[in-house]
Protein backbone atom coordinates (compact mmCIF):
# COMPACT_ATOMS: atom_id res chain seq x y z
CA UNK A 1 0.00 0.00 0.00
CA UNK A 2 1.51 3.86 -1.06
CA UNK A 3 -0.03 6.07 1.28
CA UNK A 4 1.00 10.04 0.67
CA UNK A 5 1.05 12.40 3.24
CA UNK A 6 -0.30 16.45 3.12
CA UNK A 7 0.91 17.89 6.40
CA UNK A 8 2.99 20.76 8.21
CA UNK A 9 5.67 19.44 9.19
CA UNK A 10 8.47 17.71 7.38
CA UNK A 11 9.85 14.47 8.82
CA UNK A 12 13.04 14.53 10.17
CA UNK A 13 15.50 13.39 13.43
CA UNK A 14 15.02 16.86 15.32
CA UNK A 15 12.90 16.76 17.55
CA UNK A 16 9.52 18.74 17.26
CA UNK A 17 9.16 21.18 20.22
CA UNK A 18 5.37 22.48 19.29
CA UNK A 19 1.93 21.85 17.55
CA UNK A 20 2.52 18.35 15.17
CA UNK A 21 4.16 16.01 17.77
CA UNK A 22 2.21 13.13 16.59
CA UNK A 23 3.20 13.37 12.89
CA UNK A 24 6.52 11.89 13.53
CA UNK A 25 5.26 9.33 15.96
CA UNK A 26 2.30 8.27 14.16
CA UNK A 27 4.80 7.73 10.97
CA UNK A 28 7.63 5.59 12.87
CA UNK A 29 4.61 3.45 13.93
CA UNK A 30 3.75 3.26 10.38
CA UNK A 31 6.88 2.16 8.71
CA UNK A 32 7.68 -0.72 11.11
CA UNK A 33 4.39 -1.50 8.89
CA UNK A 34 5.36 -4.51 6.60
CA UNK A 35 4.25 -3.68 3.24
CA UNK A 36 3.32 -0.16 3.74
CA UNK A 37 5.31 2.68 1.26
CA UNK A 38 4.75 6.04 2.87
CA UNK A 39 5.56 9.47 1.39
CA UNK A 40 5.03 12.87 2.37
CA UNK A 41 4.66 16.71 1.27
CA UNK A 42 4.66 19.42 3.68
CA UNK A 43 5.31 23.13 3.99
CA UNK A 44 8.94 23.92 5.05
CA UNK A 45 10.94 26.98 5.72
CA UNK A 46 12.21 26.51 2.20
CA UNK A 47 12.40 29.29 -0.28
CA UNK A 48 11.17 26.54 -3.67
CA UNK A 49 9.75 23.66 -4.25
CA UNK A 50 12.23 20.80 -3.22
CA UNK A 51 12.66 17.19 -2.37
CA UNK A 52 14.50 15.82 0.14
CA UNK A 53 13.50 12.23 1.45
CA UNK A 54 13.49 10.97 4.77
CA UNK A 55 15.07 7.60 5.72
CA UNK A 56 13.25 5.40 3.17
CA UNK A 57 10.25 8.39 2.78
CA UNK A 58 10.20 9.99 -0.05
CA UNK A 59 9.36 13.84 0.55
CA UNK A 60 8.76 16.86 -1.06
CA UNK A 61 9.08 20.33 0.94
CA UNK A 62 6.49 23.15 0.21
CA UNK A 63 7.43 26.95 0.77
CA UNK A 64 5.55 27.61 4.22
CA UNK A 65 5.11 31.14 3.31
CA UNK A 66 3.82 30.69 -0.03
CA UNK A 67 1.24 33.79 -0.77
CA UNK A 68 -2.21 32.12 -1.18
CA UNK A 69 -4.62 33.70 -3.84
CA UNK A 70 -8.19 34.37 -3.72
CA UNK A 71 -8.90 30.79 -4.28
CA UNK A 72 -7.25 29.81 -0.92
CA UNK A 73 -4.15 28.39 -3.65
CA UNK A 74 -0.65 29.05 -3.67
CA UNK A 75 0.50 30.07 -7.19
CA UNK A 76 -0.56 27.92 -10.13
CA UNK A 77 2.95 27.38 -10.91
CA UNK A 78 3.86 25.52 -6.80
CA UNK A 79 0.17 23.61 -7.46
CA UNK A 80 1.50 22.51 -10.50
CA UNK A 81 4.45 21.15 -9.21
CA UNK A 82 2.99 19.43 -6.23
CA UNK A 83 0.56 17.71 -8.16
CA UNK A 84 3.20 15.90 -10.57
CA UNK A 85 4.90 15.31 -7.05
CA UNK A 86 2.42 13.18 -6.09
CA UNK A 87 1.38 11.92 -9.50
CA UNK A 88 5.61 10.26 -9.36
CA UNK A 89 4.45 8.89 -5.93
CA UNK A 90 1.42 7.83 -7.19
CA UNK A 91 -0.04 6.36 -4.20
CA UNK A 92 -3.27 4.13 -3.42
CA UNK A 93 -4.38 6.60 -0.71
CA UNK A 94 -3.54 10.52 -0.10
CA UNK A 95 -4.12 11.49 4.15
CA UNK A 96 -4.82 14.83 4.21
CA UNK A 97 -3.52 16.17 7.95
CA UNK A 98 -5.58 19.30 8.97
CA UNK A 99 -7.90 21.86 7.57
CA UNK A 100 -5.89 24.47 8.66
CA UNK A 101 -3.73 25.32 5.09
CA UNK A 102 -4.94 24.56 1.85
CA UNK A 103 -3.73 20.69 1.28
CA UNK A 104 -7.87 19.90 1.74
CA UNK A 105 -8.67 22.23 -1.09
CA UNK A 106 -6.32 19.81 -3.62
CA UNK A 107 -8.21 16.95 -2.92
CA UNK A 108 -11.72 18.84 -2.68
CA UNK A 109 -11.46 20.12 -5.62
CA UNK A 110 -9.78 17.47 -7.12
CA UNK A 111 -6.91 18.81 -8.46
CA UNK A 112 -5.69 15.11 -7.05
CA UNK A 113 -7.16 12.26 -8.61
CA UNK A 114 -6.93 9.57 -5.60
CA UNK A 115 -9.07 8.44 -2.51
CA UNK A 116 -8.13 10.93 0.09
CA UNK A 117 -8.64 10.75 3.52
CA UNK A 118 -9.03 14.26 5.75
CA UNK A 119 -7.70 14.49 9.91
CA UNK A 120 -9.22 17.00 11.47
CA UNK A 121 -6.38 18.59 13.65
CA UNK A 122 -7.32 22.43 14.77
CA UNK A 123 -10.35 23.96 13.61
CA UNK A 124 -9.83 27.93 13.05
CA UNK A 125 -13.42 28.63 12.35
CA UNK A 126 -15.10 27.75 15.34
CA UNK A 127 -11.56 28.82 17.43
CA UNK A 128 -12.29 32.37 15.69
CA UNK A 129 -15.04 32.41 18.17
CA UNK A 130 -12.77 32.08 21.26
CA UNK A 131 -10.01 33.81 19.59
CA UNK A 132 -9.74 36.17 21.78
CA UNK A 133 -9.81 34.11 25.12
CA UNK A 134 -12.84 36.50 26.85
CA UNK A 135 -10.12 39.72 26.98
CA UNK A 136 -12.26 43.14 27.46
CA UNK A 137 -11.91 45.81 24.65
CA UNK A 138 -9.14 47.83 26.93
CA UNK A 139 -7.07 44.56 27.36
CA UNK A 140 -7.15 44.00 23.78
CA UNK A 141 -5.90 47.61 23.41
CA UNK A 142 -3.13 47.18 26.02
CA UNK A 143 -1.96 43.91 23.87
CA UNK A 144 -0.98 46.28 21.13
CA UNK A 145 2.67 46.90 20.43
CA UNK A 146 5.50 47.95 18.01
CA UNK A 147 5.45 44.51 16.47
CA UNK A 148 1.71 45.03 16.09
CA UNK A 149 1.11 48.58 14.25
CA UNK A 150 3.84 47.91 12.05
CA UNK A 151 2.56 44.74 10.80
CA UNK A 152 -0.79 46.03 11.10
CA UNK A 153 -1.50 43.00 13.22
CA UNK A 154 -4.24 43.18 15.83
CA UNK A 155 -6.16 40.47 17.79
CA UNK A 156 -9.21 41.30 15.92
CA UNK A 157 -7.60 41.00 12.31
CA UNK A 158 -6.02 37.97 13.43
CA UNK A 159 -9.15 36.85 14.76
CA UNK A 160 -10.93 37.46 11.14
CA UNK A 161 -8.27 35.50 9.06
CA UNK A 162 -9.37 32.14 11.69
CA UNK A 163 -13.28 33.49 10.71
CA UNK A 164 -12.63 33.80 7.33
CA UNK A 165 -10.55 30.43 6.78
CA UNK A 166 -13.68 28.61 8.30
CA UNK A 167 -15.16 28.90 4.81
CA UNK A 168 -12.42 27.76 3.31
CA UNK A 169 -12.52 24.66 6.16
CA UNK A 170 -16.22 23.95 5.53
CA UNK A 171 -15.63 23.36 1.75
CA UNK A 172 -12.49 20.93 2.56
CA UNK A 173 -14.48 18.97 4.87
CA UNK A 174 -17.67 18.99 2.58
CA UNK A 175 -15.60 18.12 -0.42
CA UNK A 176 -14.00 15.16 1.62
CA UNK A 177 -15.72 11.23 1.97
CA UNK A 178 -13.51 9.85 4.18
CA UNK A 179 -12.69 11.57 7.80
CA UNK A 180 -10.57 10.72 10.21
CA UNK A 181 -12.30 12.38 13.80
CA UNK A 182 -11.09 12.19 17.38
CA UNK A 183 -13.52 13.70 19.69
CA UNK A 184 -17.67 13.86 19.74
CA UNK A 185 -16.53 17.89 19.68
CA UNK A 186 -14.97 17.16 16.24
CA UNK A 187 -17.79 14.67 14.70
CA UNK A 188 -20.62 17.35 15.71
CA UNK A 189 -18.49 20.18 13.62
CA UNK A 190 -18.07 17.97 10.88
CA UNK A 191 -21.33 16.62 10.39
CA UNK A 192 -22.46 20.06 10.48
CA UNK A 193 -20.53 20.55 7.21
CA UNK A 194 -21.18 17.48 5.70
CA UNK A 195 -23.40 14.96 6.97
CA UNK A 196 -22.97 12.42 4.23
CA UNK A 197 -19.20 11.79 5.18
CA UNK A 198 -18.20 8.69 7.16
CA UNK A 199 -16.36 9.09 9.95
CA UNK A 200 -13.55 7.26 11.74
CA UNK A 201 -12.60 7.24 15.01
CA UNK A 202 -9.02 7.48 15.93
CA UNK A 203 -6.74 8.71 18.92
CA UNK A 204 -3.70 9.89 18.08
CA UNK A 205 -0.09 8.57 18.80
CA UNK A 206 2.02 10.32 21.62
CA UNK A 207 5.51 10.69 21.75
CA UNK A 208 7.97 7.67 22.54
CA UNK A 209 9.43 9.10 25.98
CA UNK A 210 5.96 9.34 27.17
CA UNK A 211 5.36 5.83 26.15
CA UNK A 212 8.77 4.92 28.02
CA UNK A 213 8.22 7.22 31.52
CA UNK A 214 7.45 5.70 34.25
CA UNK A 215 4.31 6.60 36.52
CA UNK A 216 4.34 9.85 37.95
CA UNK A 217 4.42 9.70 42.16
CA UNK A 218 3.31 13.18 44.13
CA UNK A 219 6.41 15.55 44.32
CA UNK A 220 7.56 17.21 47.49
CA UNK A 221 7.08 20.55 45.06
CA UNK A 222 4.21 23.19 44.69
CA UNK A 223 4.86 23.56 41.11
CA UNK A 224 2.30 23.82 38.42
CA UNK A 225 3.15 22.56 34.57
CA UNK A 226 1.86 24.61 31.32
CA UNK A 227 2.39 24.20 28.55
CA UNK A 228 1.30 25.97 25.21
CA UNK A 229 1.76 25.67 21.41
CA UNK A 230 0.82 29.03 20.66
CA UNK A 231 1.29 32.86 22.08
CA UNK A 232 -2.17 33.63 21.40
CA UNK A 233 -4.94 34.45 24.17
CA UNK A 234 -7.24 31.47 23.14
CA UNK A 235 -4.86 29.18 24.72
CA UNK A 236 -5.27 30.60 27.81
CA UNK A 237 -2.34 31.56 29.48
CA UNK A 238 -3.55 34.53 31.28
CA UNK A 239 -6.25 32.90 32.67
CA UNK A 240 -3.56 30.47 34.41
CA UNK A 241 -1.73 33.44 35.38
CA UNK A 242 -4.22 35.10 37.10
CA UNK A 243 -5.68 31.48 39.18
CA UNK A 244 -1.73 31.15 40.11
CA UNK A 245 -2.26 35.02 41.70
CA UNK A 246 -5.24 33.15 43.83
CA UNK A 247 -4.21 30.36 44.96
CA UNK A 248 -0.99 31.42 46.37
CA UNK A 249 -3.33 33.23 48.80
CA UNK A 250 -3.71 29.53 50.22
CA UNK A 251 -0.61 27.95 48.78
CA UNK A 252 1.88 30.84 48.66
CA UNK A 253 5.01 28.75 47.63
CA UNK A 254 2.90 27.46 44.69
CA UNK A 255 4.66 28.33 41.26
CA UNK A 256 3.87 28.00 37.68
CA UNK A 257 6.32 27.00 34.68
CA UNK A 258 5.17 27.56 31.33
CA UNK A 259 6.86 25.70 28.22
CA UNK A 260 6.95 26.53 24.74
CA UNK A 261 8.87 29.25 22.72
CA UNK A 262 6.66 32.45 24.04
CA UNK A 263 9.39 35.01 25.22
CA UNK A 264 10.85 36.81 22.49
CA UNK A 265 13.51 39.74 22.63
CA UNK A 266 12.96 43.19 21.46
CA UNK A 267 10.24 44.10 18.72
CA UNK A 268 9.78 40.54 18.41
CA UNK A 269 8.06 39.77 21.27
CA UNK A 270 4.00 39.36 20.55
CA UNK A 271 2.05 42.28 21.98
CA UNK A 272 0.11 39.90 24.07
CA UNK A 273 2.77 38.18 25.73
CA UNK A 274 4.37 41.78 26.29
CA UNK A 275 0.84 42.40 28.27
CA UNK A 276 0.99 39.11 29.81
CA UNK A 277 4.67 40.13 31.42
CA UNK A 278 2.92 43.56 32.77
CA UNK A 279 0.33 41.51 34.13
CA UNK A 280 2.83 39.16 36.04
CA UNK A 281 4.61 42.19 36.84
CA UNK A 282 1.82 43.98 38.40
CA UNK A 283 0.27 40.65 39.94
CA UNK A 284 3.65 40.09 42.34
CA UNK A 285 4.25 37.04 40.13
CA UNK A 286 7.94 37.69 38.81
CA UNK A 287 9.33 35.19 40.90
CA UNK A 288 6.71 32.56 40.76
CA UNK A 289 6.35 32.27 37.13
CA UNK A 290 9.02 30.28 35.04
CA UNK A 291 9.42 30.83 30.97
CA UNK A 292 11.07 27.34 30.33
CA UNK A 293 11.11 28.19 26.08
CA UNK A 294 10.32 25.19 23.92
CA UNK A 295 10.93 21.42 25.37
CA UNK A 296 11.55 18.62 23.85
CA UNK A 297 9.44 14.93 24.91
CA UNK A 298 11.98 14.16 27.30
CA UNK A 299 12.37 17.30 28.93
CA UNK A 300 8.53 17.84 29.05
CA UNK A 301 8.85 14.52 30.63
CA UNK A 302 10.84 15.43 33.36
CA UNK A 303 8.54 18.72 34.21
CA UNK A 304 5.51 16.46 34.36
CA UNK A 305 6.95 13.78 36.69
CA UNK A 306 8.37 17.25 39.32
CA UNK A 307 4.79 18.81 39.08
CA UNK A 308 2.32 18.46 42.15
CA UNK A 309 -0.85 19.40 38.85
CA UNK A 310 -0.60 20.25 35.04
CA UNK A 311 -3.09 22.99 34.33
CA UNK A 312 -4.89 23.49 30.48
CA UNK A 313 -6.45 26.56 30.69
CA UNK A 314 -7.45 26.45 26.63
CA UNK A 315 -10.36 27.87 25.25
CA UNK A 316 -11.08 25.34 22.33
CA UNK A 317 -9.30 22.28 21.29
CA UNK A 318 -10.11 19.22 19.46
CA UNK A 319 -7.93 17.02 21.05
CA UNK A 320 -5.36 18.38 23.24
CA UNK A 321 -2.44 16.17 23.05
CA UNK A 322 -0.49 17.76 26.19
CA UNK A 323 -3.52 16.63 28.24
CA UNK A 324 -3.09 12.87 27.11
CA UNK A 325 0.87 13.43 28.06
CA UNK A 326 0.12 14.28 31.49
CA UNK A 327 -2.69 11.46 31.75
CA UNK A 328 -0.60 9.15 30.31
CA UNK A 329 1.85 9.70 33.03
CA UNK A 330 -0.67 10.24 35.68
CA UNK A 331 -0.20 13.50 36.54
CA UNK A 332 -3.23 14.82 38.05
CA UNK A 333 -4.52 17.44 35.60
CA UNK A 334 -6.77 20.90 36.24
CA UNK A 335 -8.30 21.44 32.72
CA UNK A 336 -10.65 23.62 31.00
CA UNK A 337 -14.09 21.95 30.31
CA UNK A 338 -14.51 22.08 25.99
CA UNK A 339 -14.09 20.50 23.03
CA UNK A 340 -11.29 17.65 22.52
CA UNK A 341 -10.34 18.24 26.57
CA UNK A 342 -14.05 17.21 27.75
CA UNK A 343 -13.75 13.76 25.77
CA UNK A 344 -10.36 12.66 26.82
CA UNK A 345 -10.90 13.22 30.83
CA UNK A 346 -14.07 12.74 33.54
CA UNK A 347 -14.42 15.19 36.27
CA UNK A 348 -13.66 14.34 39.50
CA UNK A 349 -12.89 10.83 38.54
CA UNK A 350 -9.57 11.45 36.18
CA UNK A 351 -9.22 14.93 36.26
CA UNK A 352 -10.85 18.48 37.53
CA UNK A 353 -12.51 20.53 35.26
CA UNK A 354 -13.17 24.25 35.09
CA UNK A 355 -14.98 26.72 32.76
CA UNK A 356 -12.86 28.45 30.47
CA UNK A 357 -12.01 31.34 31.55
CA UNK A 358 -12.69 31.13 35.01
CA UNK A 359 -9.67 31.65 36.96
CA UNK A 360 -11.44 31.10 39.80
CA UNK A 361 -12.54 28.18 39.72
CA UNK A 362 -8.88 26.96 38.21
CA UNK A 363 -7.41 28.48 41.14
CA UNK A 364 -10.05 26.25 43.40
CA UNK A 365 -9.47 23.13 41.94
CA UNK A 366 -5.49 23.32 41.56
CA UNK A 367 -5.92 23.93 45.45
CA UNK A 368 -7.98 20.61 46.01
CA UNK A 369 -5.07 18.39 44.03
CA UNK A 370 -2.62 20.28 45.36
CA UNK A 371 -3.87 19.36 49.69
CA UNK A 372 -5.55 16.58 49.07
CA UNK A 373 -3.20 13.61 48.14
CA UNK A 374 -6.18 11.05 48.05
CA UNK A 375 -7.33 13.18 45.86
CA UNK A 376 -4.36 13.52 43.58
CA UNK A 377 -3.64 9.68 43.56
CA UNK A 378 -7.07 8.47 42.38
CA UNK A 379 -7.45 11.33 39.83
CA UNK A 380 -3.42 10.03 38.90
CA UNK A 381 -4.34 6.08 39.25
CA UNK A 382 -7.47 6.69 37.12
CA UNK A 383 -6.33 9.18 34.28
CA UNK A 384 -3.12 6.35 33.73
CA UNK A 385 -5.76 3.20 33.42
CA UNK A 386 -7.47 5.59 30.93
CA UNK A 387 -4.61 6.94 28.87
CA UNK A 388 -2.90 3.13 28.79
CA UNK A 389 -6.09 1.68 26.51
CA UNK A 390 -6.90 4.68 24.90
CA UNK A 391 -3.48 6.38 23.67
CA UNK A 392 -1.91 2.81 22.89
CA UNK A 393 0.57 2.94 20.39
CA UNK A 394 0.19 -0.29 18.49
CA UNK A 395 -3.39 -0.50 18.63
CA UNK A 396 -3.79 3.27 17.03
CA UNK A 397 -1.12 2.32 14.06
CA UNK A 398 -3.30 -0.48 13.51
CA UNK A 399 -6.83 1.02 13.45
CA UNK A 400 -4.58 3.94 10.86
CA UNK A 401 -4.07 0.86 8.83
CA UNK A 402 -7.80 -0.44 8.97
CA UNK A 403 -9.11 3.26 8.65
CA UNK A 404 -6.44 3.14 5.21
CA UNK A 405 -7.85 -0.23 4.01
CA UNK A 406 -11.49 0.24 4.05
CA UNK A 407 -10.78 3.77 2.03
CA UNK A 408 -9.39 2.19 -0.89
CA UNK A 409 -11.82 -0.54 -0.67
CA UNK A 410 -14.49 2.09 -0.70
CA UNK A 411 -13.53 4.23 -3.24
Amino acid sequence: MKVLWFCNGALSDVSVNGTGTWLGATANGLLESDGLELGVIALSSVKSFTRHDYRHVKQWYVPAGARLGRDGLPSATLVQSIVAAANEFSPDIIHVWGTESFWGLLSARNLLKYPALLEIQGLKGPYSKVYCGDLTFWEQILCLGVKEVLKRKTMQTERRKFANWGFREKEIIRGHRFIDVQSPWVVAQVSASNPAARLFSVELVLRKPFYEATAWCLPQSSVIFCTAAYSVPYKGLHVAIRALCLLRKRIPNARLRIAGGHQRVGIRQDGYMRWINRIIKKLGLTNAVEWLGPLDAVQIVAELKNAAAVVIPTFCETYCVAFAEAMTLGVPAVVSFTGGTAYLGRDEDSCLFFPPGDEVMCAYQLERVMTDKMLATRLSLESRKIAAVRNDRKRIVQRQLEIYQQVMTSR
